[in-house]
């Protein structure tokens, strides 16, 4: 079997042809690595066209996503540490033969040391490694989080939280959620929400149990159910390594702090607020968009979009502004166009609340409004800076806006967020801030109004007939398009990933007039229709038109702006 022509075999299936053949086999003797791994680093196959043929020529099936197969049983007989050693995913046993996804059907050496330790014979199937990665991150985190969870019922019994007449409570319970049980079960929610990207944590208590959320592509979704015994630990142990008061329950909270482990440093941020059933904890993990490298053409943006975006940013001085929801991706976006403006010959200063990702050769300001340091107050600090770009986290009040604009005039280039349902209501919140019409008009060169669209799974999407209620609501006219469904791909929600759509006004003369006569948003929308801008509403039917997403999240994002 080891002297499978993998590389011959390829050329025969027409997935690469000789003269690749011959380069990856002059390359795999320099690197010594394995001629598949060559193939796939030189862009000639993808490892998943690897696997399918040696697959075929081996009689060994191939599973594209193995962690929908995984059955419990199976993780519990394989450690972790054994499990990440050889890169295999344990998924099921049936009959005293355990199943493993692996990449290396060949690697002998890992068969034989997992049949030993697990005295099982081993049968394989073939899986690319991102999705072995995968699934080890989230099978082990899941086997870990109940682990935890049954140490801590053993270990704490509904008589063991303090009662409201034990008022030196609070020294004790420091002291009990800093044992083992609390801190692993803490660690790992973290870990697997960061492992899931997901963007927050919600530790939600109620009456009869405490149920933890994952916000995931902008959707909460259940992660787990715990009994309310331990919700005062957790939330105890929660507060304490965020800085926050543990004594004071009355009141909403707000800290933060860094968490390691051997492999991944994660910011977080976090609130809690009173409930009748005791505080409710959100963390929110920032950069938590971990996969993303801040690069226009990595964000799948248009060519149109992207040349947009440049033209924006190649101007010398006047306001950016890029609006949206929270949660929409502004600051990805802000981030991806300091990345491409940064150069030794400039001086970017950003004043930012929270700083989510930290970048080199930028100068990043923590807003601290206890300690009187304002999106305001820093800005007036950075113009004495001597910077050649801005960017401030987010426009909230008059006083930042006109400090902001003062800055665009005298010749600086300022990126900044601003809350609006679209581009050109943008400048008219401006002018109701107080900020006058001719300075907004001067001012103001672009505005970017964004969404993040939920993707249609592409392994259970199905099209259905869109009824005329549903286009009433949006004043279209679609017959057809795709609708979510729900399968094991996409954790039954119907939706894999997000994508951003961009509504992008670059000022012209025309409009600047039009702003510095007071038009209403009514008039600069008539504009910017005349010469042709695509509103968001035109991005999203595109992508209902390529099946991208849904006619119902097509509804969410457009009925607000309509």
């Amino acid at each position: 079997m080891r002297a499978i022509p993998i590389g011959q075999l390829l050329v025969e299936e027409k997935i690469i042809t000789e003269a690749q053949l011959d380069e990856a086999l002059a390359k795999q003797q320099e690197t010594k690595q394995r001629l598949g791994e060559v193939i796939a680093e030189l862009n000639f196959a993808s490892e998943r066209d690897i696997l399918r043929t040696l697959g075929v020529r081996l009689g060994v099936e191939y599973v594209d996503s193995p962690l929908f197969m995984v059955e419990i049983d199976a993780v519990n007989i394989v450690p972790e540490q054994l499990a990440r050693r050889y890169m295999i995913l344990p998924m099921h046993l049936r009959s005293g033969t355990l199943t493993i996804a692996t990449n290396d059907p060949l690697d002998f050496a890992c068969l034989e040391d997992i049949a030993m330790i697990t005295g099982l014979e081993i049968d394989t199937v073939l899986s690319p490694l991102p999705e072995i990665e995968r699934g080890i991150n989230r099978v082990y985190a899941q086997k870990t989080t109940e682990d935890i969870m049954g140490s801590i019922k053993d270990e704490y019994s509904a008589s063991y939280i303090p009662t409201t007449k034990e008022q030196e409570a609070d020294i004790d319970l420091s002291e009990r959620v800093d044992s083992a049980p609390i801190v692993k079960l803490v660690n790992s929610l973290i870990l697997e929400a960061y492992q899931r990207n997901a963007s927050d944590i919600h530790i939600e208590p109620e009456e009869k149990l405490t149920r933890i959320r994952f916000r995931i592509d902008g959707d909460l979704q259940i992660h787990n159910e715990l009994t309310p015994e331990v919700h005062q630990l957790i939330t105890t142990r929660i507060k304490i390594i965020s800085g926050m008061n543990i004594a004071e329950k009355r009141v909403p909270q707000d800290g933060g702090f860094q968490w390691k482990n051997d492999f991944i440093a994660v910011d977080l941020r976090v609130s809690s607020i009173p409930t009748p059933h005791g505080e409710k904890v959100v963390i929110r993990l920032l950069g938590a968009d971990r996969n993303i490298t801040y690069e226009l053409h990595s964000l799948g943006l248009s060519e149109e979009t992207i040349t947009l975006i440049d033209k924006a940013i190649r101007l010398p001085h006047g306001i950016i502004l890029v609006t949206g929801p929270t949660g929409s991706g502004k600051t990805t976006t802000l981030y991806s166009m300091l990345a491409k403006l940064a150069s030794p010959k400039k001086s970017i200063v950003t004043v930012e609340d929270p700083i989510e990702r930290k970048f080199p050769s930028i100068t990043q300001v923590q807003v601290n409004a206890r300690a009187g340091l304002t999106f305001a107050s820093g800005l007036r600090s950075i113009l004495r800076q001597d910077p050649d770009t801005i960017m401030i986290g987010e426009i909230r009040d008059t006083e930042t806006a006109e400090i902001a604009i003062r800055a665009a005039i005298t010749g600086h280039l300022v990126l900044s967020t601003i809350h609006t349902n679209d581009a050109l209501s943008t400048v008219v919140r401006l002018v109701d801030m107080g900020v006058e019409p001719f300075l907004v008009a001067s001012s103001v060169k672009c505005v970017i109004s964004q969404r993040l669209v939920k993707k249609l799974c592409e392994h259970c999407k199905e099209k259905v007939e869109i009824s005329s209620a549903d286009n009433l609501l949006l004043h279209t006219n679609v017959k057809e398009a795709y609708q979510a469904v729900g399968c094991q791909h996409c954790n039954n929600t119907g939706y894999s990933g997000r994508t951003a759509v961009f509504e992008i006004v670059l000022i012209d003369s025309q409009l600047e007039q039009l702003i510095s006569k007071g038009a209403n948003t009514d008039v600069l929308r008539e504009y910017a229709k005349e010469t042709n801008v695509r509103l968001l509403r035109d991005e999203v039917l595109d992508l209902i038109d390529k099946g991208t997403t849904s006619f119902e999240e097509a509804i969410r994002i457009l009925y607000t702006v309509e």
